[in-house]
């Protein structure tokens, strides 16, 4: 085993496993903070990171949980082994987008491009600018993305987005550039 701060998480996870117990711990999520009482039954290293498979005592179902995202992990009562389907791991399933993007990206980022969402999401204009397409889940997303790269990517669609994108730079310039 790799030994990093994750490793505690993953062999604590990986008993609960193999001693059919579930665990309980405190999750943070994009929509909040919440308790989750889980039957385990994967670890699966899946988008550079470690997620764990299991029943959801709280949704009724089978749910993905990233371990970074756990806190106050603890072991629970045995349980009685379920059905375990695979997880669905399709991008559409885990990552479901509701808006497309489109992007002039500097050159410069071409690694960038290929390393988070592969050589097939851009096309190379003739002046070496790329043309990015791909699916964002939610707006904050996108406009975090597109002022990641500072002056490095103009966001092309979706246009409404484009008034946003603006107001996030002149806010950080505000906070940072007051007289």
């Amino acid at each position: 085993w790799y030994k990093d701060s994750l490793s505690p998480k993953i062999e604590l996870l990986h008993d609960a496993i193999l001693t059919r117990r579930k665990v309980s711990f405190t999750y943070f999520a994009p929509k909040g903070e919440s308790k989750r009482s889980v039957e385990p039954y994967d670890l699966i290293f899946q988008w550079s990171s470690w997620y764990l498979w299991g029943w959801c005592d709280c949704r009724e179902d089978f749910r993905l949980f990233k371990l970074t995202r756990m806190t106050e992990l603890q072991v629970k009562e045995a349980f009685e082994k379920r059905a375990v389907p695979l997880p669905d791991l399709s991008p559409e399933r885990v990552f479901p987008y509701m808006y497309q993007v489109k992007a002039l990206i500097e050159p410069e980022y071409k690694w960038r491009l290929v390393e988070e969402y592969g050589a097939e999401s851009f096309i190379t204009w003739p002046d070496g600018r790329l043309l990015f397409s791909f699916g964002f889940m939610d707006k904050t997303s996108i406009v975090s993305w597109i002022a990641s790269f500072g002056g490095g990517a103009e966001l092309l669609e979706p246009k409404e987005l484009r008034r946003d994108v603006l107001i996030f730079a002149e806010r950080i310039r505000e906070k940072h550039f007051q007289s």
